[in-house]
């Protein structure tokens, strides 16, 4: 009889704080559950191959990828899994886009692997075992990505601690854009640094992000979507002037404001990867969303906000 395990894991999307957090200042990032993440895990029979299938690798476990290889192998040695096993994932979350894949796949196939042993799983395990994970991907993650998805809370984030906040209530949607451009967050990060060591006024700038941070927590405790757009504009407003913006990034948020949008901005490192847009109604951010995909983005997904 097949041995069969299954997981579930939802993605992140940085609202507000990207590279102002990494100079210390807060940031805040909240569930992305329309962007999902399916692991299951089958037992085979006994003489063939421990076999993975997903879109970035499909093949047997010893030509896998390294992390994917030592995750995967990690949950073998670990609960002393004897017979071949089939690891499938399932995802319409795009990698290297800021919205929390790889940290999304390790929690969904964690909590398969302990569904597979039938063995109860606490939120302190699997973020250990997920931030585990994510340093074989990343090397030093924030954390903000797992503490997020397994909190399925929003999440303040500062000097590398993360509290949760309340769920987010606010009357109306977020429209989520893969501009379809990779940026590497890695080098905007080092080039925004290197601003800022240079000219001081980037560093105002970077205060400025920190700022805006706790405006838009109030935004959010006072239900106030328009004071979160006013948020979103001036973020974006200092994100260009650091140059992490992109000229796509620029061009949907001027189209997605003819088709009713109320603010837009980038997510995550910039430089093309994700931007978000805030609508008043699902009817208007069917449009922004419609024409941000005949305007060359790669995907969008529709986010509500949790107040309707």
């Amino acid at each position: 009889m097949t041995q069969i395990g299954y997981g579930e894991s939802n993605g992140k999307v940085i609202l507000i704080g990207e590279h102002a957090v990494t100079f210390g200042q807060p940031a805040i990032a909240i569930p992305f559950t329309t962007g999902k993440v399916k692991a299951k895990i089958e037992s085979l029979n006994f003489g063939q191959p421990t076999m993975i299938i997903s879109d970035v690798y499909e093949g047997t476990l010893n030509q896998a990828p390294e992390h994917i290889n030592a995750v995967i192998s990690r949950f073998i040695a670990q609960h002393r899994i004897s017979l071949p096993i089939k690891v499938t994932f399932e995802t319409n979350l795009p990698p290297s886009r800021g919205l929390g894949s790889s940290a999304a796949m390790a929690i969904a196939f964690i909590r398969a692997c302990y569904d597979y042993v039938d063995k109860p799983l606490s939120d302190e395990v699997l973020i250990n075992e997920a931030n585990w994970a994510e340093q074989i991907a990343h090397g030093k993650p924030s954390g903000i990505d797992t503490q997020t998805i397994i909190s399925n809370k929003p999440v303040w984030f500062q000097q590398g601690k993360a509290s949760t906040l309340k769920p987010l209530s606010l009357n109306g949607y977020m429209v989520v854009i893969d501009t379809g451009i990779q940026g590497s967050t890695k080098q905007a990060v080092e080039d925004v640094h290197a601003l800022c060591d240079n000219d001081s006024k980037f560093m105002q700038y970077i205060h400025e992000l920190g700022n805006l941070t706790y405006k838009a927590s109030d935004a959010i405790n006072t239900h106030n979507l328009e004071q979160l757009a006013h948020v979103f504009e001036l973020s974006q407003t200092y994100l260009r002037k650091l140059t992490v913006s992109h000229d796509q990034i620029e061009a949907l948020i001027s189209l997605s404001k003819h088709q009713g949008a109320l603010a837009g901005k980038l997510t995550g490192g910039g430089r093309g990867g994700s931007m978000i847009i805030l609508a008043r109604n699902l009817d208007i951010a069917e449009k922004i969303a419609a024409n941000a995909e005949h305007f060359g983005a790669h995907h969008t997904w529709i986010e509500p906000l949790g107040g309707l």
